[in-house]
């Protein structure tokens, strides 16, 4: 993202957490910051970082399905650089990996842009199964479950009927936005089902759960920061839905929208409004801010070390 690109994104942040404290008791929410315990943020921290390892690793995987042969250090290194750009809407602007895969090993841009493409399809699957697998053992209303079942159903029924797939892109072709992803899916769809054959699906999918599983982690983590309890299934299932709103926003970053259904969710958790702010900014500090800088840092490495003279 160039300069210009990141003006909109840090206004919108600015904005949005300016109003949350300007209708919040501020120095209640200091106090409450003051009483941090530190070694469960390094842990949630930590949890966000094992996660996106293990992403990356799925990501590895879909390249090796596409017979792009990179080693697992530069594989790893070039999808972290991938998360300097987590403030592009549905962060679309992961593509940069794909450029730096060309730069490095002469791949086409077009071959292994589809990855980013599945990357979403099986983030949204693993989100609708840890959702569903929370509902089941909270024993949220079974209404809420049998659509949620109908929701999963339907969603792998697209991903593999390529030509109900093919009908609605070519449907959603003329709406803002989403029209440039259907034109990309388009224009990829016969990578994007070779990357999700049986074989090669069982493995991203399984990866997909149990990477976005640890990174629900900060949740609870940061929740007990705070001297509060919120069960592990609980954390997991608002962890995961507040992301898909975020990512369903197409908000830079999910601003706004995803810190808005954090409150909404730890609101319905009987956590008073002022306990609130503090654990959601701390969040979102570690998901999203944390995220992005180490993706810039190790940007800045990558081109000083692996892509050096490429």
């Amino acid at each position: 993202m160039k300069f210009s690109q990141w003006v909109l994104p840090i206004i919108l942040a600015i904005v949005v957490y300016t109003i949350f404290l300007i209708i919040s008791d501020v120095s209640e929410i200091s106090i409450n910051l003051q009483k941090i315990k530190v070694e469960y943020i390094i842990l949630a921290a930590v949890f966000v970082i094992v996660g996106l390892v293990i992403r990356a690793i799925r990501w590895k995987i879909m390249l090796e399905s596409l017979d792009v042969d990179i080693k697992i250090k530069p594989s790893i290194a070039i999808y972290f650089c991938g998360t300097a750009f987590g403030l592009s809407p549905g962060r679309l602007g992961e593509v940069v990996k794909s450029h730096y895969l060309k730069r490095l090993l002469d791949v086409p841009v077009k071959k292994t842009a589809p990855t980013i493409i599945v990357e979403r399809f099986m983030d949204v699957l693993a989100i609708l199964i840890i959702a569903l697998a929370a509902f089941v053992l909270i024993e949220i209303n079974y209404e809420v479950i049998t659509f949620g079942y109908i929701l999963l159903g339907g969603f792998l029924i697209i991903i593999y009927k390529k030509e109900i797939l093919i009908k609605i892109i070519n449907k959603t072709k003329s709406i803002p936005i989403i029209g440039k992803i259907s034109n990309q899916i388009s224009d990829s769809i016969d990578v994007i089902y070779l990357l999700l054959k049986p074989k090669i699906f069982i493995k991203t999918a399984f990866l997909s759960i149990l990477s976005w599983f640890i990174e629900s982690f900060v949740v609870y983590f940061v929740i007990k920061s705070f001297g509060m309890d919120l069960s592990i299934i609980k954390s997991a299932y608002i962890f995961v839905i507040t992301s898909l709103i975020g990512s369903a926003s197409f908000l830079p970053g999910g601003l706004a929208a995803t810190e808005g259904s954090l409150i909404g969710f730890l609101l319905l958790e009987g956590i008073p409004y002022n306990g609130i702010l503090g654990p959601v900014i701390i969040i979102r500090a570690i998901t999203l801010f944390m995220t992005i800088s180490l993706g810039v840092l190790i940007n800045r490495i990558t081109e000083m070390t692996i892509l050096k003279g490429k």
